[in-house]
């Protein structure tokens, strides 16, 4: 290897003066690029996608009032959003404004039926009440209710004995949907 590096040396250098300049810039370009590719940091991996990619499936909590700030409804929806996390169904919910009367609640569990919500969870009295008025509505919906009187409908009721059973029962009503 030696040798053939000293035989190339002496054959540049009986090359003439233009000759050897132009080798050499050649060279040192093409060392320069090389070096520039090699050193060249890469690019970062792309960011994992922040927003979710859902089903087409929504599951909706109807609640009076108070809405996520009292119980049933906090627990109810803290179950929903972990089955959502999982099953990547869609969750909402949708608080009773007003009067806390059926008819007055029957406009509210309307209008998540005409959302084409594929379960409706009503929770606390009033929401329940409002869904037993409205579910000859909406035959295609599956119905589940935290609390209430259901009245013989085909409801699901979600046992409310303590905030565990709550969550448990919320969690399995979207994960149904899915």
């Amino acid at each position: 290897m030696l040798r053939w590096l000293t035989t190339a040396r002496a054959a540049v250098r009986a090359w003439p003066r233009r000759q050897q300049i132009i080798a050499g810039s050649a060279t040192f370009a093409v060392l320069a690029v090389l070096a520039t590719w090699l050193l060249w940091p890469q690019d970062p991996p792309p960011p994992a996608p922040r927003e979710r990619q859902y089903k087409a499936t929504t599951a909706c909590l109807l609640t009076d009032d108070q809405d996520l700030t009292a119980e049933p409804a906090r627990t109810a929806w803290a179950g929903m959003q972990d089955a959502s996390v999982q099953t990547l169904v869609k969750v909402q919910h949708l608080a009773i404004t007003g009067p806390q009367t059926t008819a007055n609640g029957l406009t509210y569990y309307n209008t998540l039926g005409v959302q084409k919500c594929t379960v409706i969870i009503a929770a606390g009295p009033v929401p329940v009440a409002a869904m037993t008025e409205g579910i000859t509505a909406f035959p295609g919906i599956k119905h589940y209710a935290v609390g209430g009187n259901t009245n013989g409908k085909p409801i699901t009721t979600i046992d409310t004995t303590s905030t565990d059973t709550i969550k448990t029962g919320a969690r399995a009503a979207v994960t149904a949907a899915g």
